[in-house]
């Protein structure tokens, strides 16, 4: 997660980003959504969800929708839903693009969030199989 990240390159990268803010309850994004954005949870809890699963609780520091704007015109791949009031920093493709290029750092922290989560869905499908 960004905590791989140094402090300082964290505030960089959200230092001017538009805040989003949720109510508990209300939707981020959901699955089959055009994806404009990826989101840095500045406060709060967010609940990823494909269907009735519950996929991930994703809490600060975390980031969320970045599957969809790293392949490009392709749709969310999951809801977010605030499980509580969410601060979030919007990161959009420009800003992305540019935090890619200019900071090793991020595109790091982003990588181990895909893989990570990819092992986690490796493990669920394993264990669904048996």
């Amino acid at each position: 997660m960004f905590k791989d990240i140094a402090d300082d390159e964290i505030r960089a990268a959200c230092r001017d980003a538009k805040t989003v803010t949720l109510k508990a309850g209300e939707t981020l994004f959901r699955e089959g959504d055009d994806a404009q954005a990826m989101y840095v949870v500045k406060q709060g809890t967010l609940r990823i969800v494909s269907g009735s699963t519950i996929l991930e609780t994703v809490r600060e520091g975390g980031i969320v929708g970045e599957m969809a704007i790293i392949e490009a015109h392709m749709p969310r791949s999951a809801t977010a839903i605030a499980g509580t009031h969410c601060e979030l920093a919007e990161i959009d493709v420009p800003r992305f693009l540019s935090l890619v290029a200019d900071s090793p750092a991020f595109s790091i922290a982003v990588l181990r969030v895909v893989s990570r989560r990819l092992r986690v869905m490796n493990r669920r499908y394993r264990v669904g199989t048996r």
